[in-house]
């Protein structure tokens, strides 16, 4: 990549080459655990380069089983046979991908590996299943196969320090690589895509203000009844709560030493550091005397985004029964709404969804929050560990460890290789523009054509192509996000949290009910919302168990990112 990109990706790069928590471990010394369950595999360090023949042998024919979540996409088996078609001499693989519906995907994966199937590549994620796996030794360890001359793909597109970043605490006790990590940023840009045909018939233009997003709002309600002025997802993603906090001015909390953590599915929770020392910590759900010592104003529960958000539901600018709203996208898409919010990385699809909805219509894009507007560096709401959010692992059931490796590393060799998977078939799916932009053929009926979630399997920052659709005053944008000066560092960024001490009581269902307890109000549903939220307040803390269960998983993460912060002083 000649422009932009190419500056992008290494900015990515070097912001990852940043100090870590350990040094990097060799492919000999740290094979513990590697081949474990994989029943014929050949050492790496044993095997011939990736991809090549050994001698004039073409390798044994062999099918990977690959799981993935969601919907398959439109025209994928033409991707797959062309993939096997270019390779048939070389790797001499068949893939046979499963994509499994997002709602039982979890559920399914622990299924197959608790009965030993063969899985030979999973997609997973700290977010879903992948630091329980990993503690329960389900993941090989992939160490041995980064930094290795004999996969020159994995070697040219995972870097040393991008590798220290994406490491997590195995069985053994030590940070291995288990996952492929998938990323091309470190964040997103939340987006307000609007109708922007509306607005400048409401005599407003173009959307540049947080003050004109509001007054766009108000036409709307004014002047097309039947509209919804913006929908929203009805598990309050991406939705008014996200628009409103990012446009109140407020302290930062990083600069008071709060920094927030994921802990497990549904627990998050806020460490106080100071003078590289925890002084404490709590977790969402615990009594309200546990933030008394944090620093004002976060000492005590505010409640006014969710009042906004409940102003908004009775201007209408939001819908009366936005929980029953499925598809907030199609929704759009289909001129039944005047704006949404997503991400800017969606922002060719969602425009091609609206041309072929409203043909006449004219998609206009907002950035969400005030300091991505104004380009602020550092950009308080991106604090980062400098972790990648998605990963490919190796279950310990495949026998096959050594060629799904070879897949992998066949992905990530050259710019042709891994454009397949993302884009498609070159000529039919897509164009090439310069070495990085691509467009669609003409013609080519967008809402069947080829359109792959590029986070699953091919993402990574050294092949980033950006549609021809983005327009000229977006692309700062994405350059603003490939700058490691719009991120914050967080002080525990390289710090794994090792869930098996407290795998338990992470697993009190209680949790989830405190995210679904506060749905409504996000939606805006709840007259009075301070009042009600109050309410709630005192039902978690009446409920025994989940207070008993927090206590543990605090004293524990207390006691884990004290250790961190400890070895890390160790190694200055």
């Amino acid at each position: 990549m000649k422009r932009w990109g190419k500056q992008g990706s290494m900015l990515l790069l070097s912001l990852c080459m940043v100090s870590t928590m350990l040094a990097a471990c060799s492919g000999k010394d740290n094979n513990n655990g590697n081949n474990g369950g994989n029943k014929g595999q050949v050492e790496a360090t044993q095997t011939p380069a990736a991809g090549e023949e050994q001698g004039s042998k073409t390798p044994e024919p062999a099918t990977l089983n690959i799981m993935l979540w969601g919907d398959k996409p439109k025209q994928f088996d033409q991707v797959v046979a062309e993939f096997e078609r270019r390779t048939k001499d070389t790797l001499n693989l068949k893939l046979n991908f499963t994509f499994t519906p997002q709602a039982d995907y979890v559920n399914k994966l622990k299924l197959k590996l608790s009965a030993g199937e063969q899985v030979d590549i999973a997609f997973d994620a700290p977010w879903m299943n992948m630091n329980t796996f990993i503690a329960q030794d389900n993941y090989t360890n992939l160490d041995q196969y980064f930094n290795n001359d004999q996969y020159p793909g994995l070697k040219k597109a995972f870097g040393e320090g991008f590798l220290d970043n994406n490491r997590f605490v195995g069985a053994d006790g030590n940070l291995h690589v288990y996952g492929v990590p998938l990323g091309q940023y470190l964040g997103d840009l939340g987006a307000i895509y609007y109708r922007k045909d509306l607005a400048e018939n409401y005599g407003i233009g173009e959307l540049s203000t947080y003050e004109d997003l509001l007054a766009f709002f108000d036409k709307v309600t004014e002047n097309d009844k039947g509209m919804i002025p913006f929908v929203i997802k009805n598990d309050g993603n991406y939705g008014a709560v996200a628009t409103i906090e990012v446009n109140k001015p407020a302290p930062v909390k990083y600069e008071k030493g709060l920094w927030p953590i994921t802990l497990g599915p549904n627990v998050d929770g806020t460490v106080l550091i100071q003078d590289n020392k925890v002084v404490t910590a709590t977790i969402k759900g615990e009594k309200q005397e546990a933030i008394a010592s944090f620093p004002e104003p976060f000492n005590q529960a505010d409640y006014s985004i969710l009042e906004t958000v409940r102003e908004w539901h009775e201007k209408g600018y939001i819908e009366k029964e936005p929980i029953v709203r499925k598809d907030a996208s199609g929704t759009f898409s289909a001129g039944r709404a005047a704006a949404m919010m997503e991400g800017l990385s969606n922002l060719d699809n969602i425009k091609a969804q609206l041309a072929a909805g409203v043909p006449s219509a004219e998609l206009g894009v907002f950035l969400t929050a005030q300091a991505a507007r104004d380009k602020v560096q550092p950009n308080p709401g991106y604090i980062s560990d400098f972790r990648v959010w998605n990963f490919l692992a190796i279950p310990k059931t495949s026998v096959n460890a050594d060629r799904a490796m070879s897949f992998i590393n066949w992905l990530f060799e050259s710019q042709d290789n891994h454009d397949l998977f993302e884009l498609g078939i070159e000529g039919t799916h897509w164009e090439a523009i310069g070495d990085d932009k691509f467009k669609y053929p003409d013609g080519v009926d967008l809402s069947q054509n080829y359109v792959f979630p590029g986070y699953m399997l091919t993402w990574n920052p050294n092949y980033i192509r950006l549609s021809e659709n983005v327009p000229d005053n977006l692309v700062d944008s994405f350059r603003y996000l490939a700058d490691e000066k719009t991120y914050v560092r967080s002080a525990l960024a390289g710090f794994a949290f090792n869930q098996e001490p407290v795998k338990n009581e992470l697993a009190n269902p209680d949790f989830g009910t405190i995210s679904s307890d506060e749905l409504a109000y996000k939606l805006g549903m709840v007259p009075n919302p301070a009042e009600g939220l109050t309410k709630l307040q005192q039902k978690w803390e009446a409920n025994g168990r989940l207070q008993a269960d927090i206590a543990k998983i605090k004293e524990e993460l207390i006691r884990q990112t004290q250790e961190f912060l400890d070895q890390q002083a160790a190694q200055k």
